[in-house]
């Protein structure tokens, strides 16, 4: 059982990478792109990140629990440790994230007036640090919970 669960956690957190950096590029690419304008920028926005907040906390939080069971705790203390810190702190500057700056973005996005003011630039270059630190997080953990060990088989 505790190798299924490894695998989930495995799975989960490498989904949760490869799941984000497409979303950042997309993103990226949608809100330089010359053809769509403000009114269309907000609304591909206001569709989209609720998608990756979902995505995100969803496999996020299903690597957590796949860690904690699947990781050997007595075996692998230092991994164990690396792994769990990485994605307690991870899934705490994600909730922060969506309360504290995603809905107030939000608002201003899905507002009639839809100005993209100080405030907004503000909540966002916020949004963008902290969105990278979490994703470093991610990684480690990922990295962490994927690297090799050596098994009684292993010579």
């Amino acid at each position: 059982m505790q190798r299924f669960f490894l695998m989930i956690a495995r799975f989960a957190l490498s989904a949760w990478i490869g799941a984000a950096a497409l979303f950042v590029c997309t993103s990226i690419s949608e809100q330089i792109a010359p053809t769509f304008d403000s009114d269309m920028k907000n609304t591909l926005a206001a569709i989209r990140f609720p998608w990756y907040y979902g995505f995100g906390f969803g496999l996020v939080g299903i690597g957590f629990v796949g860690s904690m069971i699947g990781v050997r705790r007595a075996e692998q203390r230092h991994r164990w440790a690396v792994v769990v810190t990485s994605l307690v702190l991870a899934l705490t500057l994600m909730a922060f994230d969506y309360v504290l700056i995603y809905t107030p973005l939000h608002e201003i996005v899905t507002s009639p007036t839809a100005v993209r003011d100080a405030r907004f630039v503000e909540l966002h270059r916020w949004s963008e640090r902290i969105n990278s630190i979490d994703i470093l997080l991610c990684l480690i953990a990922a990295l962490a919970v994927c690297w090799p060990t050596k098994t009684n088989t292993d010579h």
